[in-house]
């Protein structure tokens, strides 16, 4: 049975084009952690991807966001971000537990809280019991918000608030390029007046270098320490670096799979029992809430059971999402599927 796997777009798989730019990279013998030719061509790219003067791999992006975090706040401060966002509940308290960071969220539901709920958070004054707002954090898209692109004019007036009351900005960009897609814009504007960005790369584009810190000379000089502390240092590096990097030539895919996207939220809201999150800028991400009785856990246990792969995210909601490997047929397919399990009961 053929299985259809909408649980990440980080499944997605290299292009032909990509794995020849890797096969025909040599390997590289550099020894020192910066020196391989094709890493620092992949960081040049991305650094002017997101208007930024300098840029660093990293395994993962919860590692690129914890360097990130420990490079905009001192152990004891605050970092200020939205509810359900990445770096509060899906990166394993690790603000807390290596940056010594109190986390907290805008007191405002949703990926965009209103700037008044902003203006509360970063501007209140830390005091000898109350420990000061030092980094804000913003997400874009925002995963669990239904992966809305937040537009430009909002997050220039969030950023706004921050500068006003000297607070540091990380922009947590995992796919930032879905949302620069959606918005029509370029990624350095979504990315512009930010301290530091960081994105994925082997979200959508399957590549095999997974992220990217972007920042200033400095901030990256640092973040080079801290992600050497942290264990993430990439060697040999030259031939994932090279397939990288032929990745980001091509961005015609991610409309592609927004497109998907909208096709399968709209046949999903016409199922019985699914409720669906409908963001004003949706992505490639479809989110669900199923009616009681049902719960997600069961209900994503009876897709696989027919060959579709969805992600449970709490007790009643799913997650679906979109990207170059998958097809129309799979989505009708998926509705089927879907369909099926809900008409059974």
């Amino acid at each position: 049975m053929d299985i259809i796997d909408l649980r990440s777009d980080f499944l997605a798989h290299a292009t032909p084009a990509m794995r020849a730019a890797g096969n025909a990279a040599e390997h590289s013998h550099h020894f020192g952690l910066r020196e391989d030719p094709w890493q620092r061509k992949l960081e040049a790219r991305v650094a002017e991807l997101l208007g930024m003067q300098d840029a660093l791999v990293f395994p993962t992006c919860t590692m690129a966001n914890t360097t990130a975090l420990m490079l905009g706040a001192t152990p004891g401060s605050c970092v200020v971000t939205q509810q359900g966002a990445h770096v509060l509940v899906s990166e394993a308290g690790a603000g807390a537990a290596l940056g010594g960071l109190l986390m907290s969220a805008v007191d405002a539901p949703g990926p965009m809280p209103p700037i008044a709920a902003w203006e509360r958070a970063l501007g209140t004054p830390g005091d000898a019991q109350r420990p000061p707002a030092r980094l804000c954090v913003l997400e874009n898209t925002h995963n669990r918000g239904g992966g809305v692109a937040l537009p430009a004019d909002y997050v220039e007036a969030v950023v706004a608030v921050a500068r006003n009351y000297g607070t540091r900005l990380h922009l947590d960009g995992a796919r930032l390029f879905n949302a620069a897609c959606a918005l029509d814009v370029a990624p350095a504007a979504l990315a512009s007046g930010f301290d530091t960005a960081s994105v994925s790369l082997n979200k959508g584009f399957g590549a095999p270098i997974a992220a990217v810190l972007a920042g200033s000379n400095a901030s990256i000089e640092r973040a080079l320490v801290l992600r050497q502390r942290l264990g993430g240092g990439l060697r040999p590096i030259g031939p994932a670096a090279a397939a990288t990097l032929a990745g980001l030539t091509d961005f015609s895919h991610i409309a592609k799979t927004h497109e998907l996207a909208q096709r399968l939220a709209a046949g999903l809201a016409a199922v019985t029992g699914l409720d669906v999150d409908e963001p004003p800028r949706r992505t490639n991400i479809v989110i669900v809430r199923a009616r009681p009785p049902h719960a997600a856990i069961a209900l994503c246990g009876r897709f696989a059971a027919r060959g579709l792969q969805a992600l449970p995210l709490e007790s009643d909601r799913i997650r679906f999402v979109t990207y170059r490997d998958i097809t129309a047929t799979d989505i009708d397919r998926a509705l089927d599927i879907v369909g099926g399990v809900m008409r059974a009961g």
